[in-house]
């Protein structure tokens, strides 16, 4: 039987483990507000260029290759759910927050008494905190940042928030749209260069930008084959990754599927990181010593060689090849992304003459 001591014990971890992730949760938090603060600042300084470009008459503003047209900015910094205007409009039909979230409805008036009386069943002299839609996803992205998308609801963000439960459907119908806004958020956090005139160059950029976003919350690749947000943030880094194939003359079928063809490739990198990170893990946890684990390897080796149908296999492991090591996981993902893109450049040049390059 366990002794006294150990009983005592586990009330104390399992206390000290709950305020580590709460420590953890606040400062994903505190990380995200001050992006959002530094996104808001260069967006501001971008701005004032503009203005003052505009007011001077400076050469050169224009994006090159279309004459007259406005360049285009970062998503990271000018996210539309920052700028001044309703950006629920920006969804598409029967998507977003404005879908299913009348706040005229006698459904929705029940929910948000309820928020209320909640909130003041907290005790007569505290004030209900104030919550915004921003605060409810960004809390949202942390949890499922630290604990994993299983982790995410409505209670739990509460908890977080340190809020009434009920008092996030006010700002949030259910949670399918609040998976659409955090996705949405995200996809505004994809780095996107100004054009530079080399549309390999931007493309590589873009792909490399999309890579290290969905690898800082993983958790996003579980809906990827769900349907996609179609926010404004990702509607704007739609417009502004096709900014990349500006002069080229391609019609936009082709334009989407180029850009296509290199986010099928970012998101399956992805995916084989995260499943290679999951193997490593689990090694780990077996504690296998690689004293313990060459000799089996060898055995193994011996039984495909003899065989007789693994000839390749075999000279592969007698390579000594890790196909999976953590260092070289970038030189992997640049090697294929060139493959992607000088097979999409072999594509463009195969069009008929007088497409400008």
């Amino acid at each position: 039987m366990p002794d006294r001591d150990s009983k005592a014990a586990d009330p104390q971890r399992a206390e000290a483990e709950q305020q580590r992730r709460q420590a953890d949760l606040e400062r994903r938090q505190a990380e995200m507000k001050r992006q959002r603060a530094q996104q808001r600042e260069r967006r501001q300084a971008q701005q004032q260029r503009r203005r003052d470009a505009k007011q001077s008459g400076v050469p050169g503003q224009e994006r090159r290759g279309n004459p007259g047209q406005e360049r285009r900015g970062n998503p990271g910094r000018e996210r539309p759910g920052d700028a001044v205007g309703d950006a629920d409009e920006l969804w598409p039909p029967l998507m977003g927050p404005g879908w299913r979230n009348d706040r005229g409805s006698r459904a929705h008036r029940m929910l948000h008494d309820r928020a209320e009386r909640d909130q003041r069943g907290r005790g007569r002299n505290r004030q209900a905190p104030a919550l915004s839609r921003a605060e409810i996803v960004d809390a949202a992205i942390a949890i499922a940042d630290a604990e994993g998308s299983a982790a995410i609801s409505m209670r739990r963000i509460a908890q977080v928030l340190r809020a009434g439960t009920m008092s996030l459907y006010w700002h949030v119908a259910n949670k399918e749209q609040l998976l659409d806004l955090m996705l949405d958020a995200l996809f505004g956090e994809i780095e996107v260069p100004e054009p530079s005139g080399d549309w390999r160059a931007d493309l590589r950029a873009q792909a490399r930008n999309q890579r290290a976003t969905l690898l800082r919350h993983a958790w996003v690749m579980d809906f990827i084959g769900g349907r996609p947000p179609l926010g404004p943030n990702t509607l704007l880094l739609m417009d502004r990754t096709l900014g990349a194939l500006d002069g080229l003359g391609l019609d936009m079928t082709t334009a989407m599927n180029i850009l296509g063809a290199v986010q099928t490739y970012v998101m399956g990198s992805v995916l084989r990181e995260m499943q290679e990170a999951r193997v490593q893990r689990d090694e780990e946890r077996a504690d296998v010593t690689q004293e313990a684990w060459a000799p089996m390897r060898d055995a193994w080796r011996n039984r495909l060689a003899a065989d007789g149908r693994f000839t390749r296999v075999v000279r592969f492991l007698d390579a000594d090849i890790d196909p999976d090591a953590a260092e070289t996981r970038d030189e992997r993902f640049d090697f294929g992304l060139d493959c992607v893109i000088e097979g999409i450049a072999a594509r463009i040049a195969a069009l008929p003459d007088g497409r400008p390059r």
